[in-house]
């Protein structure tokens, strides 16, 4: 496995990263764990795969689970707004 990625990176509308592989335009996402928390909050692996190249990549679990799923969830629900690095 190469460089790990933080899973900050994922913070996104969209939630993923582009693959850091040289010459490669796959897109790394998150995998869910199949584990919830009470409120319905998934967990999510400490690695991904690109499914175009097959490189997997080790995540840098830098943010909790939680903070990064409900970071996600507010930047979809709120196009446009302006970031507030949180």
């Amino acid at each position: 496995m190469g460089t790990r990625i933080p899973k900050s990176a994922f913070a996104n509308p969209d939630g993923r990263v582009r693959c850091p592989t040289p010459d490669c335009w796959g897109d790394l996402l998150l995998f869910p764990t199949g584990a919830v928390d009470d409120d319905g909050v998934p967990s999510f692996h400490d690695y991904s795969a690109c499914p175009l190249c097959g490189a997997v990549w080790d995540l840098e679990p830098d943010v909790g689970d939680r903070d990064l799923y409900l970071r996600i969830a507010w930047l979809r629900a709120n196009p446009g707004a302006e970031d507030d690095g949180g």
